[in-house]
């Protein structure tokens, strides 16, 4: 039997365990080679705002999460979608010595160093952006609210209302403090812009009578108006300026209007021959009556453009005024007394009250240019103009007594001239504050007027 090989029999083993030793450290440092340039190769993605880096997030996945988080919190707090004003970068970059970022932290961050834009809405008015408000429901509570304040400004029944200009809602991103309030919104569009024009005063104006003819309120007059030394003092052709408001929206509507109107009544004149011509009575008064008026009224921005009347119904009929006229005459003659008629004619107002006046004279009809004669003798002491007298001939007489000459036409005596009882001193006209051709006759004592029928011979 053949001996075993010993030495042989160890050494092959030894061989064996010295292979699987080296295998098991190759082993070893491929899965060690794996594992560094598995880190060294992977990436992560740098967050940045404007060049600064805010952290560093596994991928775009959390990225994206992470920017919806953000954007819930910002619409949360402002209640309006947002978007972003600065762009949030992300670059890949390698893993190795940056430590990812806590979520809640890297939100935090990006919430301090962004700003937003919220969606808003415009109100475009012809091409125009006049404001900026909330939302759309808000813009078209605004332009409601506009058409609102004509509505119960102006009487009546709506019947048709109209917004001249092109009006559009347009949604858009804006900054919030570019958002105005609904109440400012109404009120930028009704005040609109202030115009000035100027007017030149002519006879009977006044600042009030301007301001309420003009829709502008005295005040507003007044502040446009330094220049003028009083308010209560215009002069002709005086140049004001009218400063007036111009709604940026024109509405215009239609509106069925009733209302009560006066009726005027008639006067009817009867003639009484009991009366003097100068003397008039109301045997009956008048009363106006009233009726109902509907029409169609057109108002553009609460002033009234036109009226078509569509119907009238009469409540109350007017009652007619009755007026007596006397016809009896009195003739002024010529008389030998010591006062003689200075010109024939009718009286058509006596001495005494004449409405609210007191007539310090009587007046005497006659045509132009017929003669007046001095009704005494004595010296011409005024022959020339004198305000409503008009041409006026003033003669003393002596004793305290003078006559007056009113309304002359022509005057043919002079100051200073000594005239003869029935000579002609001046010719009936109608000049001064006279509403025809006639002659006022005074006569005077001590400088208070007197009747004259008391001293004329009849």
């Amino acid at each position: 039997m053949e001996k075993p090989n010993i030495k042989g029999l160890y050494e092959k083993i030894l061989s064996d365990k010295k292979l699987k030793t080296i295998a098991i450290s190759g082993l070893c440092c491929l899965v060690l080679l794996i594992a560094l340039v598995s880190v060294y190769s992977r990436t992560v993605l740098e967050v940045s705002v404007n060049d600064r880096v805010i952290g560093y997030v596994q991928n775009h996945e959390v990225l994206s999460e992470i920017t919806e988080e953000l954007k819930s919190r910002f619409e949360a707090k402002l209640g309006a979608d947002v978007e972003f004003v600065q762009v949030i970068k992300a670059t890949p970059v390698r893993a190795v010595g940056h430590k990812l970022a806590v979520e809640d932290e890297i939100i935090k961050d990006l919430e301090a160093a962004l700003t937003c834009k919220l969606k808003a809405v415009a109100i475009n008015i012809d091409g125009k952006e006049i404001a900026l408000v909330k939302d759309k429901g808000t813009a078209e509570n605004v332009l409601q609210q506009v058409k609102q304040h004509y509505i119960d400004q102006t009487p009546g029944e709506l019947i048709k209302l109209e917004v001249a200009e092109n009006v559009k809602l347009v949604e858009k991103y804006v900054y919030p403090n570019q958002i105005i309030s609904p109440e400012d919104a109404k009120n930028l569009i009704l005040k609109g812009s202030v115009e000035t024009r100027t007017y030149e005063v002519v006879e009977g104006d006044s600042l009030w009578a301007i301001s309420r003819r003009e829709n502008i309120p005295i005040e507003e007059l007044i502040k446009a108006n330094p220049q003028l030394k009083s308010e209560h003092e215009l002069a002709l052709g005086d140049i004001i300026n009218l400063t007036e408001v111009k709604p940026l929206l024109t509405v215009s509507m239609l509106k069925k209007v009733t209302y009560e109107e006066s009726i005027p009544y008639k006067t009817e004149t009867v003639r009484d021959d009991s009366m003097w011509t100068w003397e008039q009575k109301v045997k009956q008064a008048g009363e106006k009556g009233t009726k109902e008026v509907a029409a169609e009224v057109l108002f553009e921005n609460g002033i009234k453009v036109s009226e078509n009347v569509i119907g009238e119904k009469v409540l109350k009929e007017p009652v007619t005024q009755i007026v007596a006229k006397g016809t009896k005459a009195e003739v002024a003659f010529r008389g030998s007394g010591r006062f003689i008629w200075p010109v024939v004619g009718q009286i058509t107002s006596p001495y005494g009250k004449r409405g609210r006046e007191f007539h310090t004279g009587i007046d005497i009809a006659q045509s132009r240019g017929t003669p007046v004669y001095a009704s005494n003798s004595g010296t011409v002491t005024f022959a020339g103009w004198r305000g409503g007298y008009g041409n006026l001939v003033i003669v003393n007489h002596g004793g305290g007594i003078e006559t007056y000459y009113a309304h002359n036409s022509k005057i043919n005596v002079s100051v200073g001239q000594q005239v003869e009882k029935g000579q002609q001193i001046a010719a009936v006209g109608s000049t001064g504050r006279s509403s025809g051709n006639h002659l006022h006759f005074e006569i005077r004592i001590n400088g208070s007027p007197v009747n004259p029928l008391n001293y004329l011979n009849k």
